[in-house]
């Protein structure tokens, strides 16, 4: 046990590794993460070059979007045991919290190429997060722990519209995936980058005014990174695969101020780790339009764990049905004239709290989402 409490701030330091191993959780738009990111068959901003690139072939006029959003992982590890066993100090520890945190941009550009073809570009965080922790409660011994780790999405998309109720959207994606981790104590010291290549391709059909339908498929990327034996997270260690994806969405208009959207995902993991296996995700969002100019969101999405049974004891350290996650999302869109909004979506996990080897871990996400748009009329 003389390393037990070291290890353990080593999975905090970790948290962001399993967070973007398990899905794409972290996803751009304020007005989308409020619809509990069933977007897919909405995409009416510039977000539409993640959720479906289809949907850039019904925006009018040259548009822009920026993003800030702030994402907290606050861990809580409660134990019961004599420190004085492991270091020759008296007293028992009770509770620990510690958070990996990022803030995390998106910004996009779009504008027509054809009066039926819109070109799009944008750069925006599919994961992200860091932590730091230095020394250890009640032990005379100095620690450093830190560890940071993002996905950066470099994207060009473009959509046409094939008639008026059908459009077809393209869009290429760099992933850059980058990996930073310092354990003085263990002798841990690396900082990694390496680049992945995706294609993505977007449908989306409106058979009535009311209705919309869509359908997403991401290609997925391998990214060839440096050997790193000591990585926080095993299937990382000599390479990284980003998951084939698709999805089916709609969204309908229940009343002339009220829309209610929902997404059904697949991740298919599996051929990018023997640990993982494929995950579904499950979206349900609403849209409340109070009035011209406030528009209110409500919404949920789940994210289960993607972690193999029989690898369970590969992440030791953890007890993995704290993985499996469920989001409830608020958010609100304020329109300032016609050419500029702005909104804001609060995004909230609900997990169970799991023991392990004495100690009770909580794990919750909190993600802050603003951004502002503005349209060249």
């Amino acid at each position: 046990m003389k390393f037990k409490m070291l290890l353990a701030l080593v999975l905090v330091a970790g948290i962001a590794t399993m967070s973007y191993a398990k899905s794409h959780f972290i996803t751009p738009g304020a007005r989308a993460g409020g619809y509990g990111t069933a977007f897919s068959a909405v995409a009416d901003d510039l977000t539409a070059i993640y959720y479906n690139p289809a949907g850039l072939a019904y925006q009018e006029n040259t548009q822009v979007m920026a993003s800030l959003f702030y994402i907290d992982y606050p861990v809580t590890a409660s134990s019961k045991y004599d420190l004085g066993a492991d270091y020759g100090v008296p007293g028992v520890l009770t509770s620990d919290k510690y958070s990996t945190n990022a803030a995390v941009p998106f910004i996009g550009f779009s504008t027509k190429f054809f009066y039926d073809t819109t070109i799009a570009a944008g750069i925006y965080v599919l994961g992200g997060g860091g932590g730091k922790v230095e020394g250890l409660p009640n032990s005379p011994m100095k620690f450093k722990i830190e560890g940071q780790q993002s996905y950066m999405v470099y994207n060009i998309s473009l959509a046409k519209k094939i008639t008026d109720n059908f459009s077809v959207g393209l869009g290429f994606d760099a992933i850059q995936f980058q990996d930073k981790l310092v354990v003085n104590a263990l002798g841990i010291d690396y900082n990694r980058s390496a680049f992945g290549f995706q294609g993505d391709i977007g449908l989306m059909y409106k058979p009535t005014e009311k209705l919309s339908t869509a359908f997403v498929l991401r290609s997925g990327s391998y990214v060839d990174v440096p050997n790193e034996p000591n990585s926080s997270n095993p299937a990382f260690r000599e390479e990284v695969c980003y998951p084939l994806t698709w999805e089916f969405g709609f969204a309908y208009d229940l009343f002339e101020n009220f829309t209610f959207a929902a997404a059904i995902s697949e991740n298919k993991t599996s051929w990018t780790s023997e640990r993982y296996h494929d995950i579904f995700q499950y979206r349900v969002g609403t849209e409340y339009r109070a009035t011209e100019k406030l528009a209110l969101h409500l919404g949920f999405f789940s994210d289960p764990n993607l972690i193999k049974d029989e690898y369970r004891n590969t992440y030791s350290l953890i007890n993995l049905d704290m993985y499996n996650m469920k989001y409830l999302t608020l958010g609100a869109e304020y329109k300032f004239t016609d050419s500029l909004k702005a909104g804001l979506s609060f995004t909230h996990s609900f997990t169970n709290p799991v023991t392990y080897e004495g100690i009770t871990y909580k794990y919750e996400v909190n993600l802050g989402r603003f951004d502002i748009s503005y349209k060249f009329l």
